[in-house]
């Protein structure tokens, strides 16, 4: 059984294809392997005891962390889009622009899809962006989608130093919409032939979830964005989904909306006894923030 960890740092800001969606002034700084161990150790110190990671170089920071406090952290690895879900060869996600048409017009209820067009695709077009005049997909091209497994166990192998597996990420939005969930599963199958624990991350909860539940997924937890001001796409409908679940679920994206950074115990406060999460991936360019957010989060966790 999945025993979560309440406060886990995310690895993104250390990473060279994500560091740029963090803070642009310590974007140099993010370059430095001692750097990002200063930020590591932050979170250490403020009693953080798990870290997130995407790629090798971040899991060799993440090592010397370990080996300079002299226990154990918890590792969660996630493949990203990496992971070997391909259609025709190719990375799903280097045809995302045909694979969110398709999911917005031909699969999305109608209500969804307006919401995209009207205001997502332009205002969170890191996740929603996509050419409208691109071609959608058939449906052979739909049923051809698959896991290159080879890709997937290379994947894992070089993340090797994990306990956790973060499978799905914007994979698992786009096949559970597009009634492929099976490989999610055969993600997940994997994993646990890796002598790994599959955890589920995406960012569509409230239409993911209870999918997920209907059909068993085998994966121990969740990771989902969800703050007391918003999720996608709808919070509300994104709480129903959470507090019908049964397994842990861990909350990213816990602070990003503006006025929450007033009132982050009271944030942080809503997602625990409100909401029922049961702990937080967080990311952050700078060592005291790292350190001052693991305390506040330790705090209200175990308090």
């Amino acid at each position: 059984m999945y025993n979560p960890d309440c406060a886990i740092l995310g690895g993104d800001p250390f990473s060279d294809i994500f560091r740029g969606l963090y803070d642009l002034k310590c974007f140099w700084r993010l370059t430095d392997p001692d750097y990002c161990l200063s930020v590591m150790r932050g979170a250490y110190d403020g009693g953080c005891r798990a870290v997130d990671y995407s790629f090798p170089a971040v899991q060799e920071i993440f090592l010397r962390l370990q080996d300079s406090v002299g226990e154990e952290i918890t590792g969660y690895a996630n493949p990203t889009y990496l992971q070997g879900v391909k259609l025709g060869g190719r990375p799903l996600q280097f045809c995302r622009d045909r694979v969110l048409k398709t999911i917005v017009e031909d699969f999305f209820e109608p209500h969804l899809a307006r919401m995209v067009k009207e205001d997502l695709r332009d205002n969170s077009c890191m996740v929603f962006g996509y050419d409208e005049t691109a071609e959608k997909l058939g449906e052979k091209e739909i049923k051809g989608i698959y896991l290159d497994e080879e890709a997937f166990t290379k994947r894992l192998r070089g993340l090797d130093a994990c306990k956790y597996v973060m499978i799905g990420g914007t994979d698992a939005d786009w096949l559970f919409s597009l009634h492929r969930p099976d490989l999610i599963q055969e993600m997940a199958e994997i994993v646990r032939a890796n002598g790994k624990t599959p955890l589920l991350i995406c960012h569509y909860a409230s239409t993911v979830l209870p999918e997920a539940e209907r059909m068993k997924l085998d994966v121990e937890g969740y990771f989902l964005p969800i703050n007391k001001q918003w999720s996608w796409f709808s919070k509300e409908a994104t709480v129903k989904a959470i507090k019908a679940c049964t397994k842990p679920v861990i909350a990213f994206m816990a602070f990003a909306s503006g006025g929450l950074k007033k009132d982050l115990p009271g944030a942080l406060d809503y997602l625990k006894n409100e909401v029922g999460v049961s702990g937080i991936l967080y990311g952050t360019s700078k060592p005291e923030n790292a350190r001052k957010t693991a305390e506040l989060i330790m705090g209200v966790y175990n308090g």
